[in-house]
């Protein structure tokens, strides 16, 4: 057989094998051009699967787990890391990694003044690491942070203008350079990302104030409750004083009456001591709904709990009870009455006692948090029932069955009402009570 060169040119089978090529070619390119089609159908499908799902999260974790998820497999390589915006001090301090293993003595945050952020701040789409070489230099912190992320695309998370995270994305598993569909896959899985992160914290910012308002609410229908029972109370008081005082009067006339036998003078006696024990309840009412007015002064509030654990430190100590005394600093500035407040820790930890009667621990603890002095009083004892703590501040109502007059705890509240500031009772998880009072702060710092 004759070779395709040695053929007529004019020959049908030599022109179709001659026009071949150029039509090969041809569907070559629509080949590949039908690949690219379907990958970036994929893509965005993808995009809409991940977006519906992101849009349907409200945990910042939760977020930021999905998105690196996705990168891994979109992207094919072996792990991915983001850094984002914390919300409680607008700094690219929120890091979070999947897949990577980083050294132990690195911080991956960023500085919003830094070379890197506002870099990517002003071009605001992905970068690959040799785009960066004039802007990182190798002696940087900014350098070792991407060193340590194995970062060799970096795409800033951009919401409104204004940056709110990084995204760091090794090599691939393949050796394979990102291509320009992957600059665009992950540019728009991080502006989806930015908008479902400014809705979980616009929730988690609806949530917190509504929690706060039902704790308002609570605490306002908690003490125009106490204040209705303190009427009560002081109303009561004042009619049982005046019969108090004329039984007192007629007892002392009784006892030293001429002729009166040592039996009855005993009697006298114990009636006496009882009608000064209901005199001191009735005072407790009267403090409980109008406590004594004293002027407020400039104090050091872990100066008056040390005083008052002072006063008690021998009897606890000789009933088995260690002290434990936690400041965060020893100058916790308050306006308030030395004399009150040394009243309710005195109650607090004579309460502490009476549940400790075979030995324990109390710790006190003091430190400055959101503007106020927060003081804490844990036992070790066992606990207060749940259905009493809802109770436990309310006036006549008492867990000391025997003893108790239940008007310590309500009197507290008062006094604590009266310093403007709060006192709430809760279970330690590991056993005991925990009772903890917050007072404003007489001078604010910066992370009060």
């Amino acid at each position: 057989m004759a070779d395709l060169e040695d053929r007529d040119k004019t020959d049908p089978i030599f022109k179709l094998g001659f026009e071949e090529s150029p039509v090969a070619n041809h569907i070559g390119v629509l080949t590949d051009a039908n690949k690219g089609l379907r990958r970036k159908i994929f893509d965005l499908y993808t995009i809409f699967e991940i977006s519906r799902h992101l849009n349907s999260m409200l945990n910042v974790e939760s977020l930021l787990d999905a998105t690196l998820f996705t990168c891994i497999g979109q992207m094919g390589v072996a792990g991915a890391a983001i850094v984002v915006q914390d919300p409680s001090d607008n700094k690219l301090s929120h890091f979070h990694f999947k897949g990577l293993t980083l050294p132990k003595d690195v911080s991956i945050q960023f500085s919003r003044v830094g070379r890197l952020v506002r870099h990517l701040q002003r071009i605001a789409r992905p970068q690959l690491i040799g785009e960066l070489k004039d802007v990182v230099q190798p002696d940087t912190e900014d350098y070792s942070k991407l060193k340590a992320v194995e970062a060799e695309l970096i795409v800033p998370l951009i919401s409104k203008g204004n940056l709110l995270g990084i995204l760091f994305l090794p090599r691939k598993l393949s050796g394979q350079p990102y291509q320009e569909n992957d600059l665009e896959f992950v540019s728009i899985l991080l502006n989806q990302l930015s908008v479902a992160i400014v809705n979980a914290h616009l929730y988690q910012s609806e949530k917190e104030a509504l929690l706060e308002l039902r704790s308002a609410q609570k605490r306002l229908i908690e003490s125009e409750r106490l204040a209705a029972l303190g009427r009560l109370a002081a109303s009561i008081a004042h009619e049982v004083n005046n019969p108090l005082g004329i039984i007192k009067n007629y007892l002392t006339i009784i006892s030293k009456s001429p002729g009166t036998s040592n039996d009855i003078k005993k009697n006298v006696t114990i009636v006496h001591e009882e009608v000064d024990r209901i005199a001191r309840i009735v005072r407790q009412l009267l403090d409980f709904y109008r406590p004594t007015l004293e002027q407020q002064v400039e104090l050091n509030v872990t100066e008056v709990v040390d005083s008052t654990l002072d006063l008690t430190s021998q009897k606890l100590q000789s009933m088995g009870i260690e002290i434990s005394r936690i400041y965060e600093t020893e100058d916790i500035k308050i306006n308030g009455s030395p004399t009150k407040l040394k009243q309710v820790f005195l109650n607090l930890i004579l309460n502490a006692r009476d549940v400790m009667p075979r030995g324990g621990k109390l710790t006190v603890s003091a430190c400055r948090r959101n503007g106020f002095a927060e003081i804490e009083f844990i036992d070790s004892g066992t606990g207060i029932s749940p259905d009493e703590l809802p109770r436990i501040f309310e006036p006549f109502y008492t867990t000391k069955k025997e003893s108790g007059t239940g008007l310590g705890l309500a009197v507290c509240h008062g006094i604590i009402s009266s310093h403007n500031g709060t006192i709430s009772a809760s279970n330690n998880a590991s056993g005991g009570a925990i009772f903890t009072i917050k007072l404003p702060l007489l001078f604010k710092g910066k992370n009060d």
